[in-house]
């Protein structure tokens, strides 16, 4: 068994800028988890939903968005094990477990700024 964690918002489900009620759920990425889950590996869900609106403070993030991500989650069908509120929120991440991860410094750094510059656009 394997620990896999999958991020909400922009994996699981569109974007939505913080308007989760009309978040629209990927059915591909949803029987994907699902098969992992059946297969017998660890699925936890992580998220920064809530947490900017609580000025990061992940206890208030609990009280007000985790009750209603457990009902989306649940009306889409995801099977999960944990669900994780409070991920920091962040425009890039370089993970050594993503599964795109390559050890090429170079590369990274051009990813990193290509994607900064297209989040300085939005």
């Amino acid at each position: 068994m394997k620990v896999i964690c999958f991020d909400l918002d922009g994996i699981i489900c569109g974007q939505t800028e913080g308007d989760y009620e009309k978040a629209v759920p990927s059915k591909e990425a949803i029987e994907t988890i699902n098969r992992l889950y059946d297969e017998g590996h660890k699925i936890i869900i992580v998220t920064s939903r809530f947490m900017g609106r609580n000025n990061s403070n992940v206890i208030e993030t609990y009280k007000n968005g985790y009750d209603f991500t457990v009902r989306q989650l649940k009306g889409w069908g995801v099977k999960y094990h944990e669900l994780h509120m409070g991920k920091p929120r962040y425009d890039v991440l370089v993970d050594d477990r993503s599964v795109f991860f390559e050890n090429d410094w170079p590369k990274i750094l051009r990813d990193i700024e290509a994607r900064i510059s297209i989040c300085w656009k939005d």
